[in-house]
């Protein structure tokens, strides 16, 4: 039982039969019913509790229920099939998320995340905003990039935030309905510049009727914080664009300072106006490349860049091709073709970060391949560096590489092969790619892969696992989250330490079954 309850779970697959089957075994070890169980059992099942079904935690005594749900509300994963029963659950036992108390949001907050509307739902009191915003501020980041689902360990936080930013700016939020309908008749607090610096990334929760509503002044004083947003949409841009320009004047007067300044902000800038843009530094080109550009929109600002520097594509150095990180999507098929060969080598591996469309990570290959000759040629480290680069290699040139190339593939290039160039490998091939390739393969590219080839995939990860049971689950109303995790570990890392572990986990299957 000690060694169960110190099962590292984080190397299986969440739809892995191993933990039900673990958790299983764990529950006759402790030789009573499920009913009979005390807290200090069910706590010593260590992380199995997380795997409990709901349906297991309803025959508990309440006070052990109450225990073992304020234990689950630490779990860095449960299982995608328990989240809705399981929220059924907490409501059966708790009421209504919206009639609980300060203290059972922040004993079970976490928990809240398992069904969006319900966040989204919760009634004002005095202390919510306060309460919610602890909540948030005890969750790690999100990983970067997004692990993959069946390793996923973060929480979706986008109903939490969208709740906070109501209850900092909707008056009907704010304020009793007696006196709300004496005072305003409906509406949203103003656009303040201290409202807007509070919110931070939320403001991307403003309607573009809403940002039209801000001055001149508030603009210019809130710009920095306008910008730090990454996702806009289409027409908050346009808005935003056109206050801009109220303030600060035509596109064509702008200096570099008020470029940076207005980061993300300046995707609102059309196809013609972003190349008369001020792009001359690498710093603010790296300033802005962490905006989500649409690919018109890299190689206008791309063209601004080449023009304002005075240079040709080959008198690039290593420097200069690192600085434009994803503006390096924007060059065509006769500029790859001029890229400084030894600049090319000397920046590659930051080049293989960026994610391109695939026809210009097709140039980039070819450019490669220029470099280094033909890809069977390439060792485990060449085929690492190239990053992303290498989703580019064709129908047969991916089929050509060396078995023991595979396991080191960027995970972050699998998603990004097409699906038809993953399913010409060979089933040692796919078994090569290793756990982490393996776990970051697509619903699309796994789709168009054989039987023996899933099976391949399977035997990489180190266990068996049922996809389409895992895509069943996604197309819920509410889609499977997992809880956060207690530490902020990367994704890569918790994957690393999970294949580090997998033997360990393996011997235990075999003591335990």
């Amino acid at each position: 039982m000690k060694k169960m309850k110190e099962a590292n779970l984080s190397s299986l697959p969440l739809t892995s039969r191993s933990r039900p089957t673990l958790t299983n075994r764990a529950l006759n070890c402790l030789g009573r019913n499920m009913s009979k169980l005390s807290s200090e059992e069910v706590l010593s099942l260590g992380s199995l509790l997380c795997e409990l079904a709901p349906s297991q935690m309803s025959l508990l005594a309440p006070e052990v229920l109450n225990s073992t749900v304020q234990a689950l509300a630490s779990c860095k994963q449960i299982p995608p099939r328990h989240w809705r029963a399981l929220f059924q659950l907490l409501n059966d036992t708790y009421g209504d998320p919206s009639d609980w108390t300060a203290d059972t949001i922040k004993s079970l907050g976490p928990l809240l995340l398992l069904d969006d509307s319900a966040v989204r739902s919760l009634r004002f009191k005095s202390w919510l905003k306060e309460t919610l915003s602890d909540l948030m501020d005890s969750l790690p980041r999100p990983p970067v990039p997004n692990p993959p689902h069946e390793f996923s360990s973060g929480p979706d936080l986008s109903a939490l935030r969208w709740k906070l930013f109501s209850l900092s700016t909707s008056t009907s939020e704010v304020m009793p309905m007696r006196r709300r309908r004496a005072v305003l008749p409906q509406g949203e607090a103003g656009l303040t510049v201290s409202l807007l610096e509070e919110l931070g990334g939320a403001n991307v929760y403003w309607s573009p009727a809403q940002l039209s509503k801000m001055d001149a002044v508030t603009i210019t004083a809130a710009v920095e914080t306008l910008g730090e947003v990454l996702d806009y949409s289409a027409e908050q841009l346009v808005v935003l664009r056109e206050k801009a320009i109220q303030a600060w004047g035509p596109v064509s007067g702008l200096n570099e300072s008020q470029v940076l300044q207005l980061g993300c902000v300046s995707q609102g800038f059309n196809l013609t106006e972003l190349p008369s843009l001020p792009f001359s530094s690498l710093d603010t080109l790296e300033t802005l490349s962490r905006c989500s550009w649409t690919q018109p929109q890299r190689e206008a600002v791309w063209r601004g860049f080449v023009e304002r520097i005075n240079k040709t594509v080959g008198e690039l150095g290593a420097v200069e091709l690192v600085g434009l990180d994803q503006f390096i999507c924007g060059l065509n098929t006769e500029e790859t073709g001029q890229l400084n060969t030894d600049a090319f080598r000397e920046a590659v591996q930051s080049v293989g970060e960026v994610q391109c469309p695939l026809a210009v990570t097709e140039l980039l290959k070819q450019r490669a391949v220029a470099v280094f000759g033909e890809p069977q040629g390439w060792t485990e480290a060449r085929v690492n560096s190239l990053g992303n680069i290498m989703a580019g290699l064709s129908l047969s040139e991916f089929p050509s590489l060396s078995h023991s190339a595979f396991s080191f593939l960027s995970p972050t290039s699998v998603p990004l092969i097409p699906p038809d160039r993953l399913a010409a490998l060979s089933t040692s091939q796919l078994k090569a790619l290793g756990p982490d390739n393996a776990a970051m393969v697509t619903n699309a590219q796994w789709a168009v892969l054989g039987k023996a080839q899933r099976a391949a995939l399977g035997n990489a990860l180190g266990v068996a696992y049922d996809r389409v049971a895992y895509d069943r689950a996604e197309s819920t109303t509410n889609p499977p989250r997992n809880l956060p995790q207690l530490s902020g570990a990367s994704m890569l890392g918790t994957l690393g330490v999970g294949v580090f572990m997998q033997p360990f986990l393996f011997i235990l299957l075999g003591f335990v079954l």
